[in-house]
C-alpha cells in the first residue's frame, strides 16, 4: 500500500508540474495554458478552433488586418496580420494559425521590430498602385486602409513607377465601384459565394493583372449585395445612390429597427442636419455579432421622404373634385366631427345605423393598434378592420411564432427542414441564412412545397398544390417516410397562406400533421413554425381576432378612416373592384366621407370610386413616418422591440397618437344617439405620452386565480355532452381549395407588405433591373 500511495502522489505532482505549470506568453505577459485551452466550461468551447488573431481581440490586444473577417472564412492572403513566434523563421499569419496549437509552450509577439518592418513592407507593396484620393473618396475617414498607413507605413516612397488602371464595372445600383483602389482581399468573393450564395463575383488574371469582379458582364443580383459596401476594407466598392453626403465624423447615429421585414432587425440609423443619410447594420446581442441586412432595409428609406409626399392637411370636395386651401388640424376635426354628428341623427331618422370603418395594415404599432380598441369599444359605430383576411388559431403562442431561430439547437439537431408555402429568401432574408449556413454544415435536407423557387442551396421540391400536404397526412406519399426517420423535422409556413379561404382546413392539416411527428419523434418537440410577413403580424394575433375588410362592410358605411394602408393589397383591389362591377348595391344612397392617414401618400382618391361610393369630402391628415414615430412592435420570434423618434416631423405632420389623440377629444363633446354601448370616461386634455400609456393600461394587469373551483366542467359532463352532440347533430365539413399556394412575393424590392419601399427610387430602379433579369421579357426595353 505503501509504494502505491507513492505512486499515486509521484502521478499527482507530475500532473501539477507538466500540465498545471503549463503557460504561453504574448507580449511577455503570462497565460496559463491549461485554464485558457483545456476547460470544461461551456463557455470555452469557442477556443478550441478559433484563430490567433480572434483570440488576441478578445484578450485586447488588437492586430491589423484586411481579408479577415470572423463570419467568413480564412484566406490570409492580405498577410497584413503577421506576427512573430518564437524559435519560427520567419513571421507567421495569426488568422490561418490556430490559438490552440500555436500558443502550446509558444511565445508570441504582436509589436516585435519584425513584425513593424513586416508591416511596412506589406503597405508599401499595397500602396504601389493605390491612388492617393483620399480626399474625394467616399470612404476617406472610414478606411482602414488609410488608418493602418498613419500607423504602421513609411513616410517616403521608393516607387515612382506609373499605376495600374483597372476599368470599374457596372455591378448594378446599389453598389459604386472604383476598383483601381481594390486591394484583392477577397472578403467581396467569399461574402457572395458562402453568405449570399449567388456566386457572381471571383477574382481572375495573375499577379499584377489580377482583378475582382463577374466573369461575364452582369450585375451582382442578390438581396444583401449592400453588405458588401462594409466589408470592403477600402474605397472600392462604395454606396452608389449616395455618393460624396458627408464624413463619418459628421454623422450622428442612433438605434433603431428594421421596418422592411417581421424579424425587426437593429439598425443605425446615420443622421446629419436632422437628415437621414445612411444605414448601416447593427449589433445583434443574441448571436454576438452584427447583422446582415438586406438592400430594402439598407437603401429603401429614402421612400418615407419621397418627392410626392404632401405634408398638410387639405379637403377635396366630392362634387367639384376641387381642394380647399390647407385646413389646420382644428378646422380639420371639426369637419369630421359635424359629419359624424349629422350622420348620427340622419340614421336616427331612418333607423339605420351607418358605420364608420377604421382601415388598418400590419405594420400599425402596439400603442396605435390600443387606442383603435379603446375607440371602438366607446363607440359602437366605430368598426376595427384589417386590411387582409388573416384566419390563424391564436390561443398559443407557438402557433403565430417563428421559434426555431430562437433555440438554437433546434436548427443544428434537426436534419430536416419542410417548407409549405413559403419564400424563405424574400419573406424572411434572416431565417434564409441560418438555414443555408445549417446546409452548408451538411446532413441537413430541405424539402419544400409552393412554387419553384431559388432560396440559394439545394432543395427537393413535391409541388405546389395542397392536394400534396393531404396526401402526406394520408400516408399515401413517398415523403412520410423521411418524417418519421429524420430526426427532430421542422416545419416551417408562411403566415399568407392563412389568407387562404380555406385555411380553417390547412389549420388542421397542419395540427394533424404536428401529432404524427411528435408521436414518431420527441413528444415535447414544437414543429410548426410560422413566418410572419409584416412587422406586426404578431402583435394583430396577440391581441384579438380582427375582422379583414369585406364586401358586407361597404354596404353599410359613412366614412372610411385608412392609417397606412397598402391600397395594392389584393384583397383590398378584389372588394373595390367587386363594387365596381355593381357585384353587390348600395342599400342607400348617402353622402359618405374618405379619411386617410398614410404618411403624406395622396393616392386612394379616384374618380370612379367617388361616383360608386358617393364620396362627399376627402380628407387628408398628414402623419409622421415610422422614424418620425415612437412605438413597440412584437417581431416574428416574440421579442420586443422599441422604434424611438429619430428626426423631427415636418410642416403640419404629426404623430399617430397625437392624431387619435385629438380625434377623441372632438369626440367626447358629442354624445351620439345611435352609440349603444357605455361611454367610458377618456380625458385627453394632457399632451403626455406616459399619460397615454397609463391610460392603456400598460401600467396595470388583470389578475386573477385559477382553481379547482373555476373549472366547473368534469370530465363526466363533457362526455356526456359530447355524445349528445354527436347524436343531435352534424359537424361542418372544411373545404379544401386544390389549388397551388400563391407565391405572394414576386419582387423583393417593391412588392413587399412594407408601406415605403414602393415609393423609394433606388428600390424601383433595382426592381426594374429584378424583372428584366428573372422574366420572359428580358429583351423588351
Amino acid at each position: 500500500m505503501t509504494g502505491r500511495r507513492f505512486n499515486l502522489i509521484k502521478l499527482h505532482f507530475h500532473y501539477l508540474f507538466n500540465f498545471r505549470l503549463k503557460y504561453f506568453y504574448i507580449n511577455n505577459i503570462q497565460f496559463n495554458y491549461i485554464l485558457e485551452f483545456h476547460s470544461n466550461s461551456k463557455t470555452d468551447v469557442w477556443k478550441y478552433v478559433t484563430p490567433l488573431i480572434e483570440y488576441c481581440e478578445t484578450i485586447g490586444i488588437d492586430i491589423p488586418h484586411y481579408c479577415y473577417h470572423k463570419n467568413l472564412s480564412i484566406s490570409g492572403n492580405c498577410r497584413m496580420c503577421l506576427v512573430e513566434l518564437k524559435n519560427s523563421p520567419k513571421p507567421v499569419v495569426s488568422c490561418a494559425m490556430s490559438a490552440k496549437a500555436c500558443l502550446n509552450n509558444g511565445e508570441i509577439y504582436t509589436n516585435s521590430p519584425l513584425v513593424k518592418k513586416a508591416r511596412e513592407n506589406i503597405l508599401e507593396f499595397l500602396l504601389l498602385n493605390h491612388p492617393l484620393d483620399c480626399p474625394i473618396c467616399d470612404q476617406g475617414g472610414e478606411c482602414d486602409l488609410q488608418d493602418q498607413s498613419f500607423f504602421f507605413g513609411m513616410s517616403k516612397k521608393r516607387f515612382y513607377n506609373f499605376k495600374r488602371i483597372v476599368n470599374d464595372k457596372n455591378i448594378g445600383p446599389i453598389v459604386k465601384t472604383v476598383m483601381t483602389r481594390c486591394i484583392h482581399c477577397t472578403r467581396c468573393v467569399r461574402f457572395a459565394n458562402e453568405i449570399a450564395g449567388v456566386e457572381d463575383l471571383g477574382i481572375f488574371g495573375r499577379g499584377v493583372s489580377s482583378e475582382i469582379g463577374t466573369y461575364v458582364t452582369k450585375t451582382f443580383q442578390s438581396e444583401l449585395s449592400g453588405n458588401i459596401i462594409d466589408l470592403c476594407p477600402v474605397g472600392a466598392l462604395t454606396a452608389k445612390p449616395y455618393p460624396f453626403l458627408g464624413r463619418n465624423w459628421e454623422l450622428k447615429i442612433i438605434t433603431s429597427i428594421d421596418f422592411s421585414d417581421a424579424f425587426g432587425l437593429n439598425l443605425q440609423i446615420c443622421l446629419k442636419n436632422n437628415k437621414i443619410v445612411k444605414i448601416l447594420p447593427g449589433y445583434n446581442q443574441n448571436i454576438y455579432t452584427t447583422n446582415w441586412i438586406s438592400d430594402k432595409s439598407r437603401f429603401s428609406f429614402d421612400g418615407m421622404f419621397s418627392s410626392g409626399r404632401i405634408l398638410h392637411g387639405f379637403i377635396i370636395d366630392g362634387k367639384n373634385n376641387k381642394i380647399t386651401s390647407p385646413f389646420s388640424w382644428k378646422m380639420i376635426f371639426e369637419e369630421i366631427i359635424y359629419f359624424l354628428y349629422f350622420q348620427d341623427h340622419l340614421n336616427r331618422h331612418f333607423l339605420v345605423v351607418n358605420s364608420l370603418i377604421i382601415v388598418f395594415d400590419q405594420n400599425i404599432s402596439i400603442e396605435m393598434l390600443n387606442l383603435l380598441m379603446l375607440l371602438s369599444k366607446k363607440y359602437s359605430f366605430i368598426l376595427l378592420r384589417k386590411i387582409e383576411p388573416f384566419k390563424l388559431d391564436n390561443e398559443l403562442e407557438s402557433k403565430f411564432l417563428l421559434t426555431t431561430t430562437i433555440n438554437k439547437l433546434k436548427i443544428l439537431s434537426s436534419n430536416l427542414c419542410f417548407l409549405l408555402g413559403i419564400n424563405t429568401r424574400y419573406e424572411g432574408f434572416d431565417f434564409n441564412l441560418k438555414l443555408r449556413q445549417r446546409y452548408i454544415k451538411g446532413n441537413f435536407k430541405v424539402i419544400s412545397l409552393g412554387s419553384l423557387i431559388d432560396l440559394t442551396f439545394s432543395i427537393s421540391y413535391l409541388g405546389f398544390n395542397l392536394k400534396i400536404l393531404k396526401s402526406i397526412i394520408e400516408g399515401n406519399n413517398f415523403f412520410c417516410q423521411e418524417l418519421v426517420n429524420y430526426s427532430n423535422p421542422l416545419l416551417v409556413c408562411s403566415s399568407e397562406i392563412f389568407k387562404r379561404k380555406d385555411s380553417i382546413a390547412l389549420i388542421k392539416f397542419l395540427t394533424i400533421l404536428k401529432n404524427y411527428i411528435r408521436i414518431n419523434n420527441n413528444k415535447n418537440w414544437n414543429n410548426i413554425n410560422v413566418l410572419n410577413t409584416s412587422l406586426s403580424d404578431v402583435v394583430l394575433s396577440y391581441l384579438n381576432n380582427f375582422k379583414y375588410i369585406s364586401e358586407n362592410d361597404l354596404k353599410k358605411f359613412s366614412a372610411f378612416y385608412f392609417i397606412n394602408s397598402n391600397f395594392f393589397i389584393s384583397n383590398f383591389r378584389k372588394v373595390i373592384e367587386l363594387q365596381l362591377l355593381n357585384y353587390f348595391q348600395d342599400e342607400q344612397k348617402i353622402a359618405r366621407i374618405l379619411i386617410e392617414q398614410n404618411c403624406g401618400m395622396v393616392e386612394f382618391f379616384d374618380k370612379k370610386i367617388k361616383e360608386f361610393y358617393n364620396i362627399f369630402s376627402y380628407f387628408h391628415l398628414p402623419n409622421s413616418v415610422l422614424y418620425e414615430n415612437s412605438g413597440t412592435f412584437i417581431t416574428t420570434e416574440g421579442f420586443f422591440k422599441k422604434s424611438v423618434k429619430i428626426i423631427s416631423s415636418d410642416e403640419q405632420s404629426k404623430e399617430n397618437w397625437q392624431i387619435f389623440r385629438k380625434f377623441l377629444y372632438y369626440l367626447k363633446n358629442l354624445s351620439f344617439l345611435n352609440n349603444i354601448k357605455i361611454n367610458t370616461r377618456l380625458n385627453f386634455n394632457n399632451n403626455s405620452i406616459v399619460n397615454l400609456h397609463s391610460f392603456m393600461g400598460f401600467h396595470y394587469y388583470a389578475i386573477k386565480n385559477l382553481t379547482k373551483l373555476n373549472l366547473y366542467y368534469n370530465k363526466k359532463i363533457i362526455d356526456l355532452n359530447l355524445n349528445i352532440l354527436l347524436k343531435n347533430y352534424k359537424f361542418k365539413r372544411n373545404k379544401i381549395f386544390e389549388t397551388k399556394f400563391r407565391l405572394w412575393l414576386d419582387d423583393f424590392y417593391i412588392g413587399g407588405r412594407d408601406f415605403y419601399s414602393k415609393y423609394s427610387l433606388v428600390m424601383i430602379r433595382c426592381s426594374k433591373i429584378f424583372r428584366l433579369k428573372n422574366t420572359n421579357f428580358n429583351y423588351i426595353f
